[in-house]
């Protein structure tokens, strides 16, 4: 209840756009690389290609800007920013595999501006030593994201003014350029994509707002409207700047001297307190963002310590989210030099926003009606700021990119394994459900082959308990990739929530073993005609089943109704399976089934194909067995039956036998744990092998959806 109470009050006296969202988003888009590079860039690809990389940037910005909009008008997003998007749509998992990475650079990118700012700092005050600096400027970063966000985001106001302050010193200062403006550049210092790439990190700061969701008044209009005003704000600033370096500079200089803006400058002071403030103020922003996206990972109970993490004092405050992030920024300070970790930053930061534009691109383009965004735009707008994203990971470095994608895989498997309970739905079931809508209609216009046939056997039972003594058998049938369609037709009043569970049970082992299960549960009194039925409709259904398994009981009155039943199944193209299992030895040892064939019986080759199965999956002998009216025959049977092991690829081990005399003495001498027949015309004819063998039969009636030579 009291944290209820804290949450309550921190949302009435939420921050506003201006101090929550645009001013943090602006001033980080607006730092170091406009001073410090910017004059460079334009030295080095001229004013059009400069103009052309600021385009492009702000292409991938604007358009993953756009992304997070749209989406924020479809969710009710809660604290944690883009860790937020991404697990409301991809689920905890993915949520935590991204937002774990991306903390740990805001936390860690704490310590890189607080260094940039200590190298400012020494530059003008040499005297100082720099880790001194450094220390006590994280001390008092630390000291106002411990007071509150609110105090915090207020000094930025100042920031920003002094930010503005050295833009105008620039553009009022003088012109050291007597000839014409710097319209195209050499690339001799690096070549133009090399450039983009330097330039890219200027406009990665979008989600500095965002990141702070739980703490704004109104999260949804703020996110928006805060975001694309910074956006369009750096892209009109950045286009200014660049136009006036041009102007004001030979090329020469420019990429001569990286500090040529204060020679350019008519008051030097504010430059140096511009760089020094925008350096400053992306370090603030970042530690107070970077706690709150640790706290949403331990609200969700994604981290170790959650308890610990997502306490809240009485301001809202993640106090403790705060102190741990100040911990590890000042750990890094105080490593030294971390440059090589830089551009692995950056990669989790553009992973962050690629999966963005991923999550606005899966919900459109799945077209499930829960994405109804009130601020609608067209797809190709996540598809360029997907595409853009991957692009310019690939251009800053390839094996960074390949690192930070192996890290969030990595992640991600671990949390796969906690079986997180997400509150929220998300949109992964309809990805599968999207591809196999597109699979089920390439499916369903391809003609059938036999040769695409693999068992598909849809199961009638009357009870969980009748599957169960069937279930073995089942699973080496169809292990690995066949499918089970468990059917059941119950009165009204025998299925409960208990017997649905029981059901369930009964198929866990077979779905753990990763094969396709589907129940199909059909209330009626009329078992025969509910079950034809049933069956009729799946066979004008998208992977529909081929053929379906009975069991013959030892009761009288079944067998008749069986009798009706497979007379009613000649009207439906399917391939018929009767199982007998022996009361006493059941499949026995489960090492020897014999196939009895008939010359040229159009039930040979589902006999052949289900025992193949069998063998794969219990490492058993088969026997190919074939009785013939004479022994003369005997030679010509042997010698079809080794070509018939050779033309369907049948192990090597497969044996041969030939029998003379009456087929019924032969089933009731020759043992076997299992014994595949073909169906006969006559039931009775069933019934007296049954009661004749001394183990378990297998009738075979093809449906004629099988080839075994396909």
């Amino acid at each position: 209840m009291k944290n209820n109470t804290v949450n309550n009050k921190t949302q009435a006296k939420g921050l506003k756009t201006l101090e929550g969202v645009y001013v943090p988003t602006l001033l980080t888009i607006l730092g170091v690389i406009m001073y410090l590079r910017l004059g460079w860039i334009v030295g080095n690809v001229g004013l059009w290609g400069t103009l052309l990389i600021i385009a492009l940037a702000h292409v991938i910005t604007f358009s993953t800007s756009l992304s997070m909009s749209s989406m924020l008008t479809n969710i009710k997003i809660g604290a944690g920013g883009a860790y937020a998007i991404i697990t409301r749509s991809l689920g905890m998992e993915m949520g935590g595999a991204i937002g774990i990475p991306l903390y740990l650079s805001q936390a860690i990118s704490v310590a890189f501006y607080i260094a940039g700012f200590s190298e400012v700092w020494v530059t003008f005050f040499p005297e100082h030593p720099m880790y001194i600096v450094g220390i006590a400027t994280w001390a008092v970063l630390t000291a106002l994201s411990i007071a509150s966000a609110r105090l915090a985001f207020r000094v930025q106001y100042f920031i920003l003014g002094a930010v503005a302050l050295s833009i105008v010193s620039f553009l009022t200062g003088p012109s050291l350029n007597p000839g014409p403006m710097v319209l195209t550049g050499t690339m001799e210092d690096a070549s133009f994509w090399a450039t983009f790439a330097i330039f890219f990190p200027a406009v990665t700061g979008i989600l500095t707002g965002a990141t702070m969701s739980g703490d704004l008044e109104d999260p949804r209009r703020s996110i928006i409207q805060g975001t694309l005003a910074a956006v369009i704000t750096g892209l009109v600033a950045y286009v200014l700047l660049a136009v006036w370096f041009a102007r004001q500079a030979p090329g020469e200089l420019l990429l001569a001297d990286t500090l040529i803006i204060l020679k350019l400058a008519r008051v030097k002071v504010l430059i140096v307190a511009g760089i020094m403030g925008a350096v400053l103020s992306s370090a603030l922003s970042t530690l107070v963002s970077a706690p709150r996206t640790l706290a949403a990972l331990a609200e969700n109970r994604i981290i170790p310590l959650s308890r610990i993490f997502s306490k809240k004092n009485s301001k809202g405050e993640p106090i403790n989210a705060i102190v741990f992030s100040s911990v590890i920024s000042l750990g890094v300070i105080l490593m030294g030099s971390l440059d090589s970790l830089a551009q692995l930053l950056t990669m989790f930061f553009m992973t962050t926003y690629l999966m963005i534009n991923l999550v606005v691109l899966i919900e459109q383009g799945t077209g499930i009606i829960s994405f109804r965004p009130t601020m609608a735009m067209s797809i190709f707008v996540p598809i360029i700021g997907t595409i853009g994203c991957l692009l310019v990971m690939l251009l800053i470095n390839p094996m960074f990119t390949g690192v930070t994608l192996a890290i969030v895989t990595g992640i991600y498997s671990l949390l796969k394994r906690k079986n997180l309970t997400s509150p929220w739905g998300d949109v992964r079931g309809s990805i599968f459900v999207a591809i196999t809508e597109w699979a089920a209609q390439k499916i369903m216009r391809t003609p059938y082959h036999p040769r695409l046939w693999k068992p598909a056997v849809a199961v009638p039972v009357e009870s969980p308990e009748d599957f169960r003594r069937i279930s073995r058998f089942i699973r080496n049938l169809l292990y690995s990739s066949g499918r089970l369609y468990y059917m059941t037709v119950y009165p009204e009043a025998k299925m409960d929530e208990k017997r649905r569970q029981q059901i369930d049970e009964a198929l866990e082992p077979l779905r753990e073993e990763g094969l396709f299960v589907q129940k199909i549960l059909v209330r009626s009194n009329e078992f025969r005609t509910m079950l034809v039925q049933a069956l009729q409709c799946l066979e004008n259904n998208f992977l529909p089943p081929n053929a379906v398994l009975l069991t013959v009981s030892e009761d009288a009155e079944k067998r008749v109704r069986m009798k009706e039943l497979l007379e009613a199944l000649r009207q439906i193209k399917i391939s018929v399976m009767c199982l007998w299992l022996h009361p006493k030895y059941n499949l026995g040892s489960e090492r020897i089934i014999n196939i009895w064939l008939r010359d040229r019986s159009p039930n040979n080759d589902l006999a052949v194909l289900s025992a193949i199965k069998m063998v794969g999956n219990l490492g058993a002998e088969l026997r190919l067995c074939r009785v013939v009216g004479h022994k003369s025959h005997i030679e010509k049977a042997e010698e079809e039956l080794a070509k018939f092991i050779e033309e369907a690829r049948l192990p090597g081990n497969t044996q041969i036998k030939v029998f003379t005399g009456d087929f019924y003495r032969h089933i009731e001498e020759e043992r076997a744990d299992l014994s595949i027949v073909g169906m006969p015309t006559k039931y009775e004819h069933m019934i007296r092998m049954i009661d004749l063998a001394p183990g378990s039969l297998l009738f075979v009636a093809s449906g004629g959806l099988e080839s075994l030579l396909a």
